[in-house]
């Protein structure tokens, strides 16, 4: 049978529809997987600590702290262990208050020990490599700049 408008036969459709969905996920998958892949730990292996600190990292501090896209900017600093190494209680204190007109506080949604997990995983962030089509870190690529 074909379908008059799309000038297929409808097995073929069902097969384009099957690719079509199939490459929509996988386009999901990678969007979601990019800033996971912005915070690159160092090569040794995380503790349960580290790790728990890594999933909250994930799920409360990524959308403002990676690149969520190549050409996306960053709302707030890179973390990463040269920034966090002797100033856990200035980034702890900035976790829990927020700074006025920059960031939330989230002493009321994380507890000090997830904090305190936040804070070990990014010791274990390498610096991310600045963007070659993007010098200057949080303008966006297609700026000019």
């Amino acid at each position: 049978m074909f379908d008059t408008h799309a000038g297929i036969t409808a097995e073929g459709g069902v097969l384009i529809r099957k690719y079509s969905i199939n490459l929509i996920a996988l386009g999901f998958l990678l969007a979601i997987s990019l800033p996971l892949r912005a915070q690159k730990s160092s090569g040794a292996p995380l503790t349960d600590t580290q790790k728990d600190g890594r999933r909250i990292f994930q799920q409360r501090c990524a959308v403002c702290h990676t690149l969520p896209t190549v050409v996306s900017k960053r709302y707030g600093p890179a973390l990463y262990k040269e920034i966090v190494e002797d100033n856990e209680d200035n980034i702890r204190d900035t976790i829990l208050e927020g700074r006025e007109g920059l960031m939330p506080g989230f002493k009321y949604s994380l507890t000090r020990a997830e904090t305190d997990s936040i804070i070990e995983y990014l010791k274990t962030v390498n610096r991310p490599a600045r963007p070659k089509n993007n010098p200057k870190e949080g303008t966006p690529a297609s700026s000019g700049e």
